[in-house]
């Protein structure tokens, strides 16, 4: 039987599973970077800031729920 992918000894297998296992570590080495930013981002921020963001973000989203009923309020009009 001719397989392309057959492994010949323990070294391929071997070679593989080490390669598997090194993406996980990586993997788990960069969520726990991009983690720790997070965290260390949002223990920096003051309240003030927070309840800015907050603010300006509710502001954001009355701007449009006001221009949807102005265009629904024009749609019923025509």
């Amino acid at each position: 039987m001719n397989r392309k992918w057959a492994v010949v000894d323990g070294k391929s297998e071997a070679l593989l599973y080490g390669g598997v296992a090194l993406g996980v570590l990586a993997g788990a080495a960069i969520s726990t970077y991009v983690w720790r930013q997070r965290v260390r981002s949002a223990i920096e921020k003051s309240p003030l800031d927070k309840a800015d963001k907050m603010i300006e973000s509710c502001e954001r989203k009355l701007e449009h729920i006001e221009k949807m009923m102005s265009e629904l309020q024009a749609k019923a009009d025509s």
